[in-house]
């Protein structure tokens, strides 16, 4: 018998555990621990999914990618597939996805995920505080994932350094300063700024 939407509740995942399981993740699949971490390599190699690039998905489904049901197939929109403007945008809904692969296989079992046209259905058929809880909980997988706390302290420290070497100290910086500094790191990690500004807050390492 199909699931109604309406009585679906979302598993209990706070931050922290977001994370564990994203450190276990990483530590599984890219052992070398090599930034950036390539999330498609481990989506279709290791977790041996085939990335399927269609037309429009973003226009039609409104997402960039999206795990189907079968846990074999990842959906990519064709257009940010094929554009390297859109890489980092590409790269985070993947390890979004791969969130939803490590949190949330178990209670996705039940919903009906082969078509998007299914999926989109079901949730929008669900209460909006659990699917806010099944966002969160993937969001904060992913950015975890491509940016590990260690190699963001470092790399952070290392950005604070070059500003300070400019002749702004340390107890000077405040949130003006913050994108300035955030364009090294998101460089290094592959993603974008924004995605950098809200991994410092959300680890703490913001503001100073």
């Amino acid at each position: 018998m199909p699931i109604d939407p309406q009585t679906f509740k979302a598993p209990f995942i706070d931050a922290s555990q977001c994370w564990a399981a994203a450190d276990t993740f990483r530590q599984r699949y890219w052992p070398a621990g090599a930034i950036p971490l390539d999330v498609l390599a481990i989506a279709e190699f290791d977790l041996g999914l085939d990335i399927r690039a269609v037309a429009s998905l973003r226009q039609d489904a409104d997402v960039d990618a999206l795990l189907l049901g079968d846990w074999k197939t990842l959906m990519v929109d064709k257009q940010q597939y094929l554009d390297d403007r859109y890489l980092l945008r590409l790269r985070f809904s993947v390890a979004h996805e791969l969130g939803h692969y490590a949190l949330h296989k178990t209670v996705f079992g039940n919903i009906p995920r082969e078509t998007p046209a299914k999926w989109i259905a079901f949730m929008q058929g669900m209460p909006d505080r659990e699917y806010g809880f099944l966002e969160f909980q993937a969001y904060e997988f992913a950015g975890r994932l491509l940016v590990p706390l260690d190699p963001l302290k470092t790399q952070f420290e290392k950005a604070i350094t070059d500003v300070e070497q400019s002749g702004i100290k340390r107890d000077k910086l405040n949130d003006a300063h913050l994108s300035y500094l955030c364009i090294p790191l998101s460089k290094h990690f592959a993603v974008s700024q924004d995605v950098i500004e809200k991994r410092l807050n959300r680890e703490k390492l913001w503001p100073l």
